[in-house]
């Protein structure tokens, strides 16, 4: 059912994402994109502690740690790097990195080229070949 008026399916993705980081029932959240107004509040919906929502081309004003950072939308390469390097700085070498599907006009080898620039690695997939669950790289 859905909660404060989000669409089922956007809540049903949070639920999932939630599933797929092995994330606790209230984590610290950053979302990066720039449309990220409707998972901010899916997720605050969802009973996230906290949420911080983050545009790829911008500086942040803050530094807060996240315990999973889920990027929804870039608009291009240069895009993702910013958003995968914010996603690092916010969720340090414990945290979660989800890709949402079809975030990047890239294709899913080239994501997983920048991903692997970054010192990122792709440790899990969606089964139906959506998002990417991210982690750094070992060492």
């Amino acid at each position: 059912m859905p909660r404060d008026g989000e669409p089922p399916s956007l809540l049903a993705s949070v639920d999932r994402v939630m599933a797929m980081a092995h994330m606790s029932s209230a984590p610290h959240v950053a979302v990066i994109g720039r449309h990220t107004l409707p998972f901010v509040l899916a997720l605050l919906s969802h009973g996230c502690a906290a949420v911080r929502s983050l545009r790829p081309d911008a500086a942040a004003p803050d530094c807060e740690a996240a315990d999973l950072a889920w990027i929804v939308d870039v608009a291009d390469a240069h895009e993702l790097d910013d958003a995968l390097r914010a996603a690092q700085r916010r969720t340090a070498r414990g945290g979660r990195i989800v890709l949402e599907d079809g975030a990047c006009p890239l294709s899913r080898s080239a994501i997983r080229s920048h991903a692997a620039a970054a010192g990122l690695e792709v440790t899990s997939q969606e089964a139906n070949g959506g998002r990417l669950l991210l982690t750094f790289a070992k060492s």
